[in-house]
């Protein structure tokens, strides 16, 4: 959903009006790339969010409240610097470009009044936040562009800015009805005409050149009308916010009505900053969620890895020592028959009295050592592994446990809904041993947040869902009661959903299949379409000493088979 030239000049002009002379009261970058600023307008208090995040740059007032990480990046310092306690000055889209360019009066550190400018390139991959001075020279930047990566137009501090290089093409905006009508016919004569259309009229994105040519249906007259028609319609600021949605989910946004993607849905937003917000807020959320996890993934990848390649190596020693009652039945077969071994043999046949038939068998000796050395030698092994199969076993044990405890950790990381649940695995974590704990000179390490998630559930009763391992402990073993019903989805990672019994009402069966589907659903076996769920009282349900968290043992439970909510 990348944003094009025309409905990126109608942004401009909706900014403008909104936020001429506001003030910047706060800066905050809550992830890389991206900065929010709480603004004071003629309307009151708002949010501008300007990103330069790859595919999802964008630049739009907002309704969301981001968090903010706990300390700002470097960028994010610059800018309240030069910018805090501003006024914006104006909001305009340079030469009809994928950019803005917010130009702010800001005080110097002089106390002097001073020119500031922040432009957001918007182009695809090359997406930036670039600061300039009054003399166009760049103060800061997201994105440096030395000579080398980009020899005609390099973007660093203390160089002067300079304008992306234009493709060549004619500007849609300055097209006459003659460039029009050439550029519909060599659109319907290509191979590819949107594509082609694109290229011929500069600033018309192939989205929309699909919608006219749509219209068109073919016919170069009717196309050139359209596009005088569309091209009148930006200069008078006739273009209007339009989200195209499909099955109710918003798949793609636009400044004209789309009338191609049948059988999607087409809707009027009131305003651009609304429409971006709700294309790009979902999946903004979840970028800024795979981008904080990605690294903790990789981490709990890896050791998910080295553990299972360990608890291979220790099953098959252990299937070796659950073998060595033949290396027992050797050294007696090569004790009983000492008299009729010659020393320096490397293979002694004898009759195996341990077999049915008292058959002939081939023990392989060490030449190197008399047969009574060999009888202790295999002796000494077999109590060897006698000893290893009970160490092995305890091993192997607790290698499981906490190969189910770094299970439960990749799915609390893929469910983790903010950066605040993503620090609460990181403190886990690094409790366990796993990454290095992160800690700042002079400040205490943030506490962990309770914060459940909460359902309602029928005939008044709650479920409380918990967001992770540490969470989950919390949730069973100190704020619930003896007598609440605690469910969890069997063999498998997932939440801890306790029903709270108060005032002597038990839940009722509605209540607890409810719930049991709300724990199917925050479970790694959500899209399964049956899934077993264990229930029982908050007093069967104990935390072995030493256990990681989350991980506990229950008894005198029920199971039942539930469908996965679909509908939280």
């Amino acid at each position: 959903m990348p944003l094009d030239a025309l409905t990126i000049g109608a942004l401009a002009q909706e900014l403008h009006q909104q936020l001429e002379q506001a003030r910047v009261d706060k800066i905050y970058m809550p992830r890389p790339g991206e900065a929010v600023f709480y603004l004071r307008a003629r309307a009151g208090a708002c949010r501008l969010l300007v990103s330069a995040a790859g595919a999802s740059g964008r630049a739009h007032l907002t309704a969301l409240r981001p968090e903010n990480p706990e300390s700002p990046p470097m960028l994010c310092v610059v800018l309240r610097k030069h910018l805090a306690n501003s006024r914006m000055v104006s909001v305009t889209q340079p030469e009809g470009e994928r950019m803005l360019r917010f130009d702010f009066s800001a005080v110097d550190e002089m106390g002097e009044r001073t020119d500031r400018a922040l432009v957001c390139e918007l182009t695809g991959r090359r997406t930036n936040l670039i600061l300039l001075d009054a003399q166009q020279r760049v103060l800061a930047c997201f994105k440096k562009v030395d000579a080398e990566m980009s020899p005609e137009r390099p973007v660093l501090p203390g160089l002067k800015y300079r304008m992306p290089p234009r493709r060549g093409g004619l500007r849609f905006m300055q097209a006459g009805a003659e460039e029009m009508e050439r550029a519909s016919a060599a659109a319907l004569a290509a191979a590819e005409p949107e594509r082609e259309l694109a290229l011929c009229l500069e600033g018309l994105s192939p989205f929309l050149a699909r919608e006219l040519l749509y219209r068109a249906r073919g016919d170069a007259g009717v196309l050139t009308r359209e596009l005088c028609a569309l091209r009148e319609k930006a200069e008078r600021g006739g273009l209007a916010p339009w989200l195209v949605k499909r099955g109710g989910r918003p798949v793609d946004f636009s400044c004209i009505p789309i009338t191609c993607l049948a059988p999607a849905e087409c809707e009027q937003l009131g305003s651009f900053s609304e429409l971006l917000d709700v294309c790009f807020a979902e999946k903004a959320q979840q970028e800024m969620r795979r981008n904080l996890a990605a690294g903790l993934q990789k981490t709990v990848a890896s050791a998910l890895s080295r553990l299972e390649r360990k608890l291979g190596v220790q099953r098959q020693e252990l299937e070796q020592a659950r073998q060595r009652e033949r290396l027992k039945n050797n050294a007696d077969l090569i004790t009983a028959n000492l008299h009729a071994i010659v020393p320096g043999q490397r293979v002694v046949q004898v009759v195996d009295y341990f077999s049915p038939g008292l058959e002939q068998t081939a023990i392989e000796l060490d030449p190197q050592l008399s047969p009574q050395q060999n009888a202790q030698q295999m002796y000494k092994k077999y109590t060897r592994m006698k000893n290893a199969e009970s160490k092995l076993s305890e091993q192997i044990e607790r290698g499981e446990q906490e190969l189910e405890y770094l299970r439960a950790v990749s799915y609390v990381l893929s469910q983790a809904e903010s950066s605040r649940d993503i620090d609460s695995v990181r403190q886990e974590l690094s409790q366990a041993g796993y990454v290095r704990a992160r800690r700042e000179k002079g400040k205490k390490p943030r506490p962990q947040a309770y914060a459940p998630r909460r359902f309602e559930l029928p005939d008044g009763f709650e479920a409380l869902c918990g967001r992770s391992n540490t969470e989950n402990d919390e949730l069973t073993m100190r704020r619930s009661q003896k007598n609440d019903v605690w469910l969890h989805v069997r063999g498998a990672p997932g939440s801890h959903v306790i029903v709270p019994v108060r005032d002597g009402r038990e839940p009722t069966p509605a209540a607890l299949e409810r719930a049991a589907a709300i724990a199917a659903h925050f479970s790694s076996l959500s899209r399964q379409p049956r899934v077993p769920v264990d229930m029982t009282r908050v007093r069967h349900v104990k935390k072995p000493q030493g256990a990681r968290p989350g991980m506990v043992n229950y008894f005198q439970f029920q199971t039942v088979l539930i469908e996965p909510a679909s509908d939280l």
